[in-house]
C-alpha cells in the first residue's frame, strides 16, 4: 500500500546538553560608523538578556539570532539610545536541557539584573524558564522562536510574549494545505514533548473540523535509533497520508526509514531552523522531488528587504537562518517599549509593549528607528511593523502571522511565493 506523508519539523528544536552555563557575553559592540547616525552615543547602559544555544549543534542558529539582536541595538544606539542610555545584550547559553537554561536565566536576572530576556528557542526550554524563573521573579520573557500553544495558556501575569506564530497557526494552515492536496484520512507521528503534542492536537482538531479524519496520533521519542514500530502503527486505520511532527535531527532518520520502507509516495515538510536541503539531499532528494513544505514566512516588503540587505552587509549575517528577522524585531520593540515606559521596571515595559506594537499609531519600521524614538519621546502613538511583518500582540502575548509554502523541485528547495493565514484560500493549480 502506498500512502502520502507530511512532515512537520520543529523550529524550536532541542539542544545538546552542556556541562555548565558560561558567563554572559555582550553583543553591544561599537556600532558601525554610519552617515545616518543622529547623535553621539550615551554613556550609561541598559542591559537586556538573551537565551539561545551557544555551544552545541544549534550554536550557528543561536549566533545568527544574537547578531540580529546586536544589529537592532546598534541602530538604537546610533539613534541616541534608550532614555538617554546605551542598550546592550548579554548572552547566556540555553544549553540542551531545561536545567542549563534555568541556571542561565537565573544568572541573567539575579547576577546581571536584566529586566527582560529574549529567548528561548525550544518551547520546552521557554516554558521551563517561564515557570521556574521569569514569571516568579516578575521579569519579561519574549521568544522569537518557540511555537507550542502551551505557552499561550501559561499563568504568566502577562509577562510572556512571542514574535513567532504558535503551532495553532501552523497546524491550521498545514491542515488546510493537506485538504487542498486531496488528503482525506491521515495519521500523525509526533515527537513526545510540548511542541509535538500540541501541534499534533491542533493539526488534528482543525483537519477534522474541515472534513478530514485523523486515524491515529502516534508518539515517538527524539532519542530513538529506529522508528519502524511507530511507522507501522501509523498505518492502522488505512490513512491516506502521514503527518510527521519531528525535530530536524530526528526527521532525517525518520525519512530514511520511510523512504527505504516504500510505504510512502508523497511528502510534505514543515521546514524549520536546522532543516535544509542538504539533509534532503543526503537521503537522495529524488525520493522527495515534487514534495511541498511549509514554514513561517512573510512576503518581502521594503522593510524586510532592507533588513536582509543590511543584516548581511553590516553583520555578515546569514539571512537563511530561521527567526533572525523575528529576533531583530523583538530587540527593537523591547527598546521602544523601554523608551515608552520611561522605566526599566519589567511591569512598565510589559505594559508599553502593546502600545508600541499594536495599532493605532504612526506606522514605523526597521528603516525608521530614529524617527520612531523621536515620536515616542514626543508622546505620539506608534505601530511598529517589522522585518518579520505585523506584530500585533493579543491578550496572551501571541501574534498572528503567515505560513510560506515551499516545494522541492529538481533537487532545489524553492518558495512558491504563497503566504497563507488560517482560513485563506490556497491555490496550488499554477505550481502543480
Amino acid at each position: 500500500m502506498l500512502v502520502t506523508i507530511a512532515l512537520l519539523s520543529l523550529s524550536c528544536s532541542t539542544e545538546a546538553p552542556t556541562a555548565t552555563s558560561p558567563p554572559p557575553t555582550s553583543t553591544s559592540i561599537p556600532p558601525t560608523e554610519s552617515p545616518e547616525s543622529k547623535t553621539s552615543e550615551p554613556e550609561e547602559t541598559i542591559k537586556i538578556g538573551t537565551l539561545f544555544p551557544q555551544s552545541d549543534a544549534r550554536s550557528e542558529v543561536g549566533k545568527e539570532r544574537q547578531l540580529a539582536i546586536s544589529f537592532a541595538l546598534d541602530l538604537v544606539n546610533e539613534a541616541g539610545g534608550v532614555n538617554g542610555k546605551r542598550i546592550e545584550a548579554l548572552h547566556r547559553d540555553s544549553g540542551g536541557t531545561s536545567t542549563v537554561a534555568i541556571s542561565s536565566a537565573i544568572g541573567l536576572l539575579a547576577d546581571d539584573g536584566v529586566p527582560a530576556i529574549i529567548g528561548a528557542a525550544s518551547s520546552v526550554v521557554t516554558i521551563a524558564v517561564a515557570e521556574k524563573v521569569s514569571i516568579p521573579r516578575g521579569a519579561l520573557l519574549i521568544s522569537p522562536a518557540s511555537n507550542s500553544s502551551l505557552i499561550t495558556h501559561l499563568d504568566d501575569d502577562d509577562f510572556v510574549f512571542r514574535t513567532t506564530p504558535s503551532d495553532i497557526v501552523w497546524g491550521q494552515v498545514t491542515a488546510e494545505l493537506a485538504r487542498e492536496m486531496g488528503w482525506d484520512r491521515v495519521a500523525t507521528m509526533f515527537v513526545d514533548d510540548a511542541f509535538g503534542e500540541t501541534t499534533s492536537a491542533n493539526f488534528s482538531e482543525h483537519f477534522e473540523s474541515i472534513g478530514g479524519e485523523v486515524t491515529s496520533q502516534v508518539a515517538h521519542s527524539s532519542l530513538q535509533t529506529g522508528y519502524g514500530v511507530e511507522l507501522t502503527q501509523t498505518l492502522v486505520g488505512d490513512p491516506s497520508a502521514l503527518v510527521f511532527i519531528a525535530y530536524p535531527e530526528t526527521s532525517r532518520e525518520l525519512l530514511l526509514e520511510a523512504a527505504v520502507s516504500g510505504f510512502f509516495e508523497e511528502y510534505l515538510f514543515f521546514l524549520t531552523a536546522g532543516y535544509n536541503l542538504e539533509q534532503v539531499d543526503a537521503l537522495q532528494h529524488e525520493a522527495f522531488n515534487g514534495s511541498y513544505a511549509t514554514r513561517p514566512g512573510t512576503e518581502v516588503t521594503p522593510d524586510r528587504e532592507w533588513f536582509f540587505e543590511n543584516f548581511a552587509a553590516r553583520k555578515d549575517g546569514n539571512i537563511e537562518i530561521a527567526e533572525v528577522s523575528e529576533s531583530f524585531d523583538t530587540a527593537l520593540m523591547l527598546a521602544l517599549a523601554i523608551e515608552k515606559a520611561d522605566s526599566e521596571e519589567p511591569s512598565a515595559i510589559r505594559d508599553a509593549l502593546r502600545e508600541i506594537a499594536n495599532p493605532p499609531g504612526v506606522i514605523v519600521g526597521p528603516q525608521d528607528v530614529a524617527a520612531a524614538f523621536e515620536l515616542v519621546r514626543k508622546g505620539e502613538d506608534i505601530d511598529y511593523v517589522g522585518a518579520s511583518g505585523k506584530l500585533d500582540f493579543d491578550a496572551h502575548g501571541d501574534i498572528g502571522g503567515t505560513v510560506e509554502i515551499w516545494r522541492i523541485m529538481d533537487g532545489e528547495l524553492r518558495s512558491t511565493g504563497i503566504f497563507v493565514s488560517p482560513g485563506s484560500p490556497i491555490d496550488l493549480s499554477e505550481i502543480r
